[in-house]
């Protein structure tokens, strides 16, 4: 992760913005998260940023390159969603009842609000970060508008070729507009020929598999340095404290003795292979879906203390049951061979009761091609280890 935080820092200080994408829980929200955290406490936030996932009371700490963006630093947060629109990121037109009837009233919203706070003689602060979370949740490219543009910082105030700002919205009398209401209570005008300031930085995430989602298109995605955030085994390793090296290669004569903690990281390791062969990468599962298999657990006295194995097991199944396996499913969606494939249907254990089966009609006369339906946490502890340990191979 702290590749990630670098490539950032890079692309801010050679002005551009930051969009980081990849499956769900490759840890793009929390990464952004936390460097919001930290650019929001001074002073420490003027110096470099090192980010260590596996360390969950310091995630982070200061090298001693700087940032090499103006300091201090603004952050601001928003998440993008359906509802969302330009009125909220950069200009709305809201009804205020006054003496002489109803009147429009400009407001400004995040991206227009990070300009005026830049342009206020009386900000303490010289560069504005904005956080945007699930950028392609919204309609990315209704909601920046005209002001998409302003992502190019050779648009921008300094740059190579500095534009107006277009706010068609506003009416100018004298060379001022009308008062633009801001978050705060704050009220504020703006002159003709304003051009937009240059340190407004963006750091963004996109889910690249959510069907929901609105696909971000080229002319707004060739404006972010764009940051793959793939699945990382090695997240598991720590959070578990496994020996990666030690982990063995699944065979006849072993399959049987792994750990779950083994055998959840063979899993991930086997499915993402699967899945990234037959979808793509895009659609590999992020390790963020199995960090709540936890390995130790807080004593009565406060310390922390070893899972017992049972409950490990136990773990990694109501894991399966409400997280993966549901993820699993959506991707493998209208393709049912391929899923009772990856779940070794059709070869299953020699020897055992076996979590994954076909339905089968009570009469015996219907074949079906159709998993039965199970919660594998129900299950007995025996079939549980055996089920998962299979499933490795």
């Amino acid at each position: 992760m702290a590749d990630k935080i670098d490539d950032i820092l890079t692309s801010w200080s050679s002005g551009r913005n930051a969009l980081l994408y990849g499956p769900p829980a490759t840890g793009k929200t929390r990464l952004i998260s936390e460097l919001f955290k930290a650019l929001e406490t001074p002073p420490e936030a003027k110096k470099g940023i090192q980010f260590d996932p596996a360390d969950k009371e310091s995630p982070f700490t200061r090298p001693e390159q700087e940032i090499k963006i103006p300091q201090p630093i603004k952050v601001v947060w928003t998440t993008f969603h359906q509802s969302y629109g330009y009125e909220d990121f950069v200009l709305g037109l809201r009804p205020e009842i006054t003496g002489k009837g109803t009147r429009l009233q400009p407001w400004a919203g995040v991206f227009l609000d990070a300009a005026l706070e830049l342009a206020d003689p009386e900000s303490e602060y010289r560069s504005v970060v904005i956080f945007i979370d699930e950028i392609n949740r919204g309609n990315a490219a209704r909601i920046f508008g005209e002001f998409m543009t302003f992502l190019d910082f050779d648009y921008r105030d300094g740059g190579l070729v500095p534009l107006p700002l277009p706010l068609r919205q506003l009416t100018y009398e004298d060379g001022k507009s009308d008062e633009i209401r801001r978050p705060g209570g704050k009220v504020t005008t703006i002159p003709e020929g304003f051009t937009f300031p240059r340190h407004i930085y963006i750091v963004s995430t996109m889910n690249s598999v959510d069907r929901a989602a609105v696909p971000i298109d080229s002319a707004l995605a060739r404006r972010f340095d764009r940051i793959e955030m793939r699945p990382d085994l090695d997240v598991l390793v720590k959070h578990w404290s496994l020996d990666a090296d030690a982990v063995p290669v699944p065979a006849e004569d072993n399959w049987e003795t792994l750990t779950p903690y083994e055998t959840a990281y063979l899993i991930l390791d086997r499915l993402n292979v699967a899945v990234a062969s037959d979808l793509g990468p895009e659609f590999e599962l992020g390790h963020g879906l199995l960090t709540p298999v936890l390995a130790t657990k807080p004593s009565v006295d406060g310390s922390s203390q070893p899972v017992e194995e049972k409950e490990a097991w136990r773990s990694l199944a109501k894991t399966w049951d409400d997280v993966l396996f549901p993820q699993l499913e959506d991707r493998y969606s209208g393709r049912p061979e391929q899923l009772m494939d990856l779940l070794h249907i059709d070869t299953a254990p020699p020897a055992g009761d076996y979590a994954w089966r076909l339905r089968t009609a009570r009469g015996g006369t219907v074949e079906s091609r159709t998993l039965a339906p199970v919660r594998v946490s129900e299950l007995d502890i025996d079939v549980i280890k055996r089920s998962f340990r299979w499933l490795t191979r």
